[in-house]
């Protein structure tokens, strides 16, 4: 077979089996319509799948007419893999299969200062809690609120949590005889939406913007995470800002990301309320989301405040990138109903010429706790390789496609 074949080959292959993760359970019709090829091409390929133990036949649809096709899932436990998955107060620490299902689960605290001694302390939990499993492990994913160089798991700082200049892939791969895989919290949440998010299923190019203690960023273009020439954050700073007809310069010790982000809620909460501040940022926020959702006064008025700063920034990336999407990931989105209003006014204020509404732009993401889900995107993309040469139906027209895919066909 000649390495052109071998090509068309592997990436028939791939496409096939990302379907069947990203659409599954999917019937073989449903992959060749998807995907272009024809039907034998289809079975040949999920037949290799099934012998290796990636693919298994799940259930018949139960479809009215007709044969009732049979659906194929991805093996659940054809792999697990691990998850560090790091905020700045809670550490989660799990065992999952490749379906994402949490086999087993610890949480401890986030502790500041001596770096290598707490991620020596979660990888040596974490490898306690998989020995009991027989399965291969596809690999360890860890999730840093950092300023990171995401392939070389080197953390460069983290302020708050006093870490600086940390080699994180070796520490943790000192455990480990699979691979390690790190990426800061906000490319993470872009990987996750990538694969699973049903706002960006049919996007090549937007922004998942993560809000909490700080504001995290993942930029996608081309389907392909965007890490820059130094691996910075993608944040998108405002200098000088205007809110409410109030001219306010913001500085290096007060940022737009201190003022837009959740400890901009909770510090506004507690100067309304006279509450005194919990250390813990990410807990009293959801008390003040919780007493907001029950009408209270002071939690309303703070997370309305909030919103029109984090509105500055957002208008910021949407005139700077000009993205499809602005997804926005955090506790925040509970209440977006409640801040929609506050939110939009100020990025219109800041957008005198949008060319499509901007509520069609700017969405709240649709993903239950997109840093996790995150750790399991870097698994499959790991395995299988990323989704930017993954066509779907929704992106050209069948004719097109069939014409795109027309000599690979035949080729499995």
């Amino acid at each position: 077979m000649s390495l052109a074949h071998k090509k068309l080959r592997a990436f028939n292959r791939s496409k096939v089996i990302k379907l069947i993760i990203t659409n599954g359970p999917i019937s073989r019709v449903r992959l060749s319509g998807l995907t272009g090829l024809n039907q034998s091409t289809v079975s040949k390929i999920v037949n290799q799948l099934i012998e290796e133990g990636q693919v298994y036949e799940s259930h018949r649809d139960e479809s009215q007419y007709g044969r009732k096709p049979v659906n194929l899932e991805i093996h659940p436990r054809f792999r697990i893999y691990g998850v560090i998955d790091i905020t700045l107060w809670v550490t989660t620490l799990a065992v999952c299969d490749l379906n994402g299902r949490i086999l087993v689960k610890k949480e401890i605290e986030t502790t500041d200062g001596k770096a290598e001694e707490f991620f020596d302390n979660c990888a040596r939990l974490l490898a306690e809690m998989m020995a009991p499993f027989e399965e291969p492990v596809a690999g360890i994913s860890v999730i840093i609120p950092s300023v990171l160089n995401s392939p070389e798991g080197h953390v460069f700082w983290n302020y708050l949590l006093k870490w600086k200049d940390v080699p994180v892939k070796e520490i943790v791969g000192r455990h480990f005889d699979s691979p390690i895989l790190t990426e800061n919290d906000g490319r993470a949440g872009a990987l996750a939406e990538l694969w699973f998010g049903r706002e960006s299923s049919s996007l090549s190019n937007f922004v998942f913007v993560l809000v909490c203690q700080g504001i995290g960023t993942g930029i996608i273009i081309s389907r392909r995470i965007h890490y820059g020439a130094h691996f910075l954050p993608g944040q998108f700073y405002a200098g000088i800002v205007e809110i409410n007809g109030r001219w306010e310069n913001l500085s290096e010790r007060d940022t737009w990301e201190d003022r837009a982000s959740d400890l901009g809620v909770v510090i506004r909460y507690c100067e309304f309320s006279g509450e005194e501040r919990d250390k813990n940022v990410e807990r009293q926020m959801r008390r003040v989301i919780e007493l907001a959702e029950e009408g209270d006064y002071h939690a309303i008025r703070a997370l309305k405040e909030t919103a029109r700063y984090l509105g500055t920034g957002l208008a910021n990336i949407n005139n700077g990138l000009d993205p499809e999407k602005i997804i926005i990931g955090g506790l925040v989105t509970r209440v977006w109903n409640l801040i929609e209003p506050e939110l939009f006014d100020q990025i219109r204020r800041q957008t005198p010429f949008p060319i499509v509404p901007l509520e069609q732009i700017i969405v709240p993401t649709t993903l239950e706790n997109p840093t996790f889900m995150g750790a399991r995107a870097m698994i499959l993309q790991k395995m299988y390789g990323g989704l930017d040469l993954m066509y779907r139906q929704s992106h050209f027209d069948r004719q097109e496609f069939r014409t795109l895919v027309k000599r690979p066909a035949s080729v499995v």
